[in-house]
């Protein structure tokens, strides 16, 4: 606890210690000026010690350093001394200025202080110009030196500022950085969610076909298989022309099945295929394109990692968005094929794209979704009009 108020007040304790060891040696020697005007004058130092670093205007701190030059000069007049205590005063004025006066100011103050000791050198005490010349010295030396740590007190606390600045500025950024990290999490989480709601809501649509389809075709055999019996004991119908009515129909259903089974197979990952088959549904019921999907250039044991998957859902959506909306197209063919552990994704539409093309928000989006993946986006014109968007992704994980 001392320890920290010494740190805390050293700037105030060590000029006082100088004044107070000056006082006692002053005290001992002969003076003219009374002992309670000398205790005044002191006390009047200290005060100019502990006081100013409280003043907070310029005009304050003037007041206050002019005040103390007065009394030091009268003082000095009293005293009768041509140097000891009255010019130590002085000297201590001259470089307490230096550090604590505003810069503007401290500089006119000091040549005033100057030029007054000399004055009183001079005519007071008729001292030999050798004296004068060594007293001036002394003062501007001591201005100076003061001045110069002065700066370099002021460069330091101005670099130790700056540096809690930066200090503060980098616990922002890396607090913002934390915060864009996790919302950059979240934002993945709930791609990868929505990822699985289209895969889901696919599925949900294949069940269905399959219990509206399916269903309906078995539920025929066996209402024809329970009919068999009847028909055959009444003879009014052939019962191999019922049979084989019923195998066609129980190999019709198996054919579904089949191609059911195979097309929920080529996507185990559950996010690459079936997403975009329910995003390119989706788009035809809610629009007038017709859409094409061909798949032929994949390899059915092909898994797609998490980021293929949702950049490639992503593009075909924004694709698709801005088909709609600008191109006036009436048919889009998407082709996806794999080569050399590179997914590539085309996309064609029939529209009115005449070659100027503007990359916006969304296109530019496209753009870096594809590159922030390791791969990348490309526009060309079809021939005699109509646009290709190649998307090619890697498929390492």
């Amino acid at each position: 606890m001392i320890m920290h108020m010494v740190a805390r007040h050293a700037r105030k304790l060590v000029p006082s210690l100088i004044l107070i060891i000056n006082f006692i040696q002053f005290l001992y020697l002969p003076s003219g000026a009374p002992l309670f005007f000398t205790i005044l004058v002191f006390a009047l130092y200290l005060g100019l010690v502990w006081i100013s670093p409280y003043l907070s205007t310029p005009a304050a701190f003037l007041r206050l350093f002019a005040a103390t030059w007065l009394v030091t000069i009268s003082f000095w007049i009293v005293s009768g001394q041509e140097q000891g205590f009255p010019l130590f005063l002085m000297v201590f004025l001259t470089g307490y200025s230096a550090l604590k006066l505003p810069m503007h100011l401290s500089g006119p103050f000091a040549a005033w202080v100057i030029a007054t000791t000399s004055l009183a050198v001079c005519f007071i005490h008729h001292s030999s110009r050798d004296i004068l010349i060594s007293n001036a010295s002394i003062f501007l030396g001591i201005y100076a030196l003061f001045t110069t740590f002065r700066i370099r007190r002021e460069a330091r606390e101005e670099k130790e500022r700056n540096h809690a600045e930066l200090y503060e500025v980098h616990q922002h950024l890396a607090k913002a950085h934390k915060e864009l990290q996790q919302a950059h999490r979240e934002l993945e989480e709930a791609s990868i969610r929505s990822l699985q709601f289209a895969v889901m809501e696919e599925r949900t649509r294949i069940a269905r076909d399959i219990h509206d389809s399916i269903g309906h075709q078995l539920t025929s055999v066996i209402v024809q298989l329970q009919s068999l019996p009847y028909m055959m004991k009444s003879g009014g119908a052939d019962p191999e022309l019922l049979v084989k009515n019923v195998l066609n129909v129980a190999r019709g259903c198996l054919q579904e099945v089949r191609s059911v089974v195979h097309q929920m197979s080529e996507d185990e990952s559950a996010l690459g295929i079936t997403a975009l088959q329910s995003l390119i549904r989706q788009v035809e019921e809610r629009s007038d394109l017709q859409l094409s999907l061909n798949t032929a250039g994949l390899r059915p044991d092909e898994k797609w990692p998490a980021v293929a998957c949702e950049v490639t859902y992503r593009i075909l959506q924004e694709a698709l968005t801005n088909i709609i909306r600008h191109a006036n197209a009436s048919q889009v063919d998407i082709t996806l094929t794999e080569k050399e552990n590179l997914l590539t994704m085309q996309i064609k539409d029939d529209g009115q794209f005449n070659g100027n093309l503007t990359l916006g928000f969304g296109l530019t989006g496209m753009k870096e979704r594809a590159e922030k993946a390791g791969g990348s986006l490309s526009f060309k014109k079809i021939q005699p009009h109509g646009l290709q968007i190649t998307a090619i992704l890697p498929l390492e994980r």
